[in-house]
């Protein structure tokens, strides 16, 4: 009786966190969880999971019951079970807003609760961090822990991990910064750059560092990045990160700037812009952006994008790839055009999904979906600056 308070106390903390803060699932739970958890792993385990599953389920569980109002009731109600989700208008089974189910069926048709079904599961992705040690040696740990996993045929240095006996960021190899939980599509985004030694890279977005984390580890530490974050916190965040993933800070320059307005003297070789965004195609790794993403929220940051692809257009002389992590049109396609007449565009990956049939050129952009990846859902292109 005892912990079944404590899980409704905790679930109930973690949505009001969730709601009211509109913080992530993992920063609601250490909240909700300071001072009330077990120490046992394993039970900390159980609740945290219970948690994202409550909140990927809340949509839902206001479709069943509308009269629902305090996060007590909330929880109760969704902890016994006995509720029927059936005869549920698809957005309400898949637990969506019915707006977003609405705009991305218009977009993929007939693969839209496929997709967004998948959206709802959590993967994993392995970046070997080989700045600290060789692949052979991070494999091999990570079988003796029991991982089984699967090497990318795409990218070698990523591991796709099947199951793991214990979460994955306490396996050993990812404690020890050999091994970095990154997305597939994130590292296709460094990847398309062909980031080469002696480059001179922009990353116009950098925190938290981990692509130009990877920008370092494929070039061997002999690139010269300038990592610019609007954000000074994030940026002293991004340092620390870099140092224990082996990067060489002499070769990186961290600038706390607004990239749509930072004085630059040069102009790039390459310049990366994985803009900030409304983060809806990283559901699985935060359930909370279904309930908090709107079509105001996804313009607001439409229009930051376009300023920001102008501004990185005229700072490259070679490459310019911009990225985001949205299933949103307005993130992704329509930015493009902003900068269409001044750059030719590159199918990098034939294996990628092509753009939405929103834009001409649709087949000259890249999206990575969860049902055709196993991906975050990312937007990707890649642009030889022409004029």
């Amino acid at each position: 009786m005892r912990r079944d308070k404590l899980i409704v106390k905790v679930l109930s903390s973690v949505l009001y966190e969730v709601l009211n803060h509109k913080v992530s699932v993992d920063v609601a739970f250490k909240r909700a969880c300071k001072g009330r958890c077990a120490d046992s792993l394993e039970e900390r385990e159980k609740l945290y999971n219970m948690a994202r599953e409550l909140v990927s389920d809340y949509l839902k569980v206001l479709c069943v019951n509308t009269r629902l109002r305090s996060y007590g009731k909330i929880v109760r109600f969704w902890l016994s079970k006995q509720w029927d989700d059936t005869n549920l208008p698809p957005w309400c089974h898949l637990s969506y807003q019915r707006w977003f189910y609405e705009k991305l069926a218009s977009l993929v048709g007939d693969e839209v609760e496929e997709l967004l079904s998948e959206m709802n599961r959590r993967r994993w992705w392995l970046r070997i961090n080989t700045l600290k040690a060789p692949e052979e040696k991070v494999l091999r740990q990570l079988e003796d822990e029991g991982v089984e996993y699967e090497v990318d045929r795409h990218f070698p240095y990523m591991v796709f991990v099947r199951h793991s006996p214990k979460p994955v960021r306490l396996l050993k190899p990812v404690k020890e910064f050999t091994a970095i939980p990154q997305d597939k599509a994130s590292a296709a985004v460094v990847n398309a750059l062909d980031p080469e030694p002696g480059d001179v890279i922009l990353d116009m977005a950098a925190a938290p560092g981990m692509k130009t984390s990877l920008i370092m580890m494929l070039t061997e530490n002999r690139a010269r990045v300038v990592a610019v974050d609007i954000s000074y916190r994030r940026l002293l965040m991004c340092a620390n990160l870099l140092m224990k993933l082996g990067v060489d800070l002499s070769k990186v320059h961290l600038v706390a700037a607004d990239s749509r307005d930072v004085f630059l003297r040069s102009v790039f070789d390459k310049v990366l812009l994985d803009a900030p965004c409304s983060n809806s195609g990283a559901v699985s790794k935060d359930p909370g952006v279904k309930i908090h993403l709107t079509p105001s929220k996804v313009r607001y940051y439409s229009e930051i994008q376009k300023d920001l692809i102008s501004r990185a257009v005229k700072c490259a002389s070679n490459l310019v790839v911009y990225s985001t992590c949205s299933i949103m049109p307005e993130e992704g396609e329509e930015v493009i055009v902003t900068v269409r007449d001044a750059v030719r565009l590159v199918r990098k990956y034939p294996w990628s999904s092509p753009g939405y049939r929103v834009v001409d050129f649709h087949d000259k952009v890249m999206r990575f979906f969860p049902h055709k990846h196993l991906t975050e859902a990312f937007f990707l292109a890649v642009m030889e600056v022409t004029g």
